[in-house]
């Protein structure tokens, strides 16, 4: 759990949906909790059993099975009117960059307002080059790392670069997923220089 006991944590508790270890942990960190929280802890343990003398046990869940179900639901592509839904397992493929070790997928084009949102993976040690921006581009990081200039960024970072700007290389240690919202004459000039378009 790493953090203070809360609410949710004494729900969780008191159905036995926590791990050993958080189980240990979560009564360790009960120690210094407020009365209330501590008052609640109780009410829901005598609620969770009070509920468990007048019925059967429920199967407890595999392990993975949660994960499981969620990982089926996203593995496919559903499209209804005016929705699109691109899964996991999806059919738009990885589209390599002009660079070794860096690709898009394109997520979503609106040709009106000119721009898309697409999804950049580098390989770990991939070094983006230098490069402008002719418009405005926002970055918001999923996995991994990425180096640009002196920051390093990782998952739940945010970056917006303005129209004009430069960036210096841009470089991944350990490899990294993004997702970018990036004017359609940017994206095409990324893929004029690999002789490729970017296709929906």
């Amino acid at each position: 759990m790493k953090h203070e006991p809360t609410e949710e944590d004494a729900i969780l508790n008191a159905l036995g949906a926590l791990t050993e270890d958080e189980r240990l942990e979560f009564e360790q960190q009960m120690a210094n909790a407020s009365p209330e929280l501590e008052s609640l802890s109780g009410e829901y343990q005598n609620l969770a059993a009070l509920i468990g003398s007048h019925g059967p046990q429920e199967a407890i869940p595999a392990e993975g099975l949660k994960e499981a179900i969620l990982k089926k639901a996203f593995e496919s592509t559903v499209e209804s009117e005016g929705f699109t839904f691109i899964g996991t397992q999806d059919v738009h493929d990885w589209q390599p960059l002009p660079v070794p070790g860096a690709f898009v997928k394109l997520l979503s084009m609106d040709q009106e307002r000119g721009y898309a949102v697409v999804l950049g993976k580098l390989d770990p040690g991939t070094r983006y080059p230098a490069h402008t921006h002719i418009h405005g581009e926002e970055i918001y990081m999923l996995t991994g790392d990425l180096h640009i200039g002196e920051r390093r960024m990782e998952a739940g970072d945010f970056h917006h670069a303005a129209a004009g700007t430069r960036h210096d290389v841009n470089w991944s240690e350990t490899g990294c997923t993004l997702m970018a919202v990036i004017s359609l004459e940017d994206l095409q000039a990324q893929f004029a220089a690999a002789g490729a378009s970017p296709s929906a």
